[in-house]
């Protein structure tokens, strides 16, 4: 019997994505969906209390994946005087992000431009807010290993900084024009140009 609920939760899901995905969150009804998983309005409700709560479900896979992502910055892998030189983990870096957008596309453009009217309304903010953290910590956990380093870093600048990637990984979403090639190239000269300037900054 749980089974049978877990699947038609699942069927919930799947289809609730694809109405939010083809007409957005304010154009996507309870009623809607319900329709097309041919179940009773009422019985969504059992497994979600609103829309809200199916539209955060749905999205809950690319949070997660988000917060990883985020995350790994402080990676033990990270945490080396070699960033600064490393190509390999540069590569590893732009491939992570290429993945995260390749794989979560339709979502994250919900996310970062159509999660207006939701609890997820201004998840942009939010990351920046994140990422700025985990870069302070991540000052900390360098400055242990490497002494000599400098790490009096404006958290303005972080601030700034975040809000930078932010931009960049939101241009990624929304446009889907650009080869693959032309991809590539734009993100691994971020990178040596991200890189230089800290370079700069921490003298590593």
């Amino acid at each position: 019997m749980q089974t049978l609920k877990d699947d038609i939760r699942q069927r919930i899901l799947a289809i609730a994505r694809e109405a939010f995905i083809a007409h957005g969150v304010r154009g996507t009804s309870i009623r809607q969906v319900a329709g097309k998983a041919g179940i009773a309005v009422g019985n969504i409700y059992t497994y979600f209390s609103s829309k809200d709560e199916l539209f955060c479900e749905v999205l809950r896979p690319l949070l997660h994946a988000l917060n990883r992502y985020i995350q790994s910055h402080n990676d033990e892998r990270n945490l080396s005087i070699n960033i600064f030189t490393g190509q390999e983990i540069q590569e590893e870096h732009i491939m992570s992000i290429k993945t995260l957008v390749q794989k979560f596309r339709a979502e994250l453009r919900l996310l970062l431009f159509q999660a207006e009217g939701t609890s997820l309304a201004g998840y942009k903010a939010k990351i920046i807010q994140h990422q700025a953290e985990i870069a302070q910590e991540y000052l900390l956990l360098m400055k242990a290993r490497y002494p000599h380093i400098n790490t009096n870093i404006s958290p303005f600048l972080l601030h700034i900084a975040c809000s930078t990637w932010m931009n960049l990984f939101s241009e990624l979403v929304e446009h889907d024009e650009y080869s693959e090639q032309e991809i590539d190239c734009a993100l691994r000269q971020y990178a040596a140009y991200s890189t230089a300037g800290w370079k700069a900054l921490m003298n590593p």
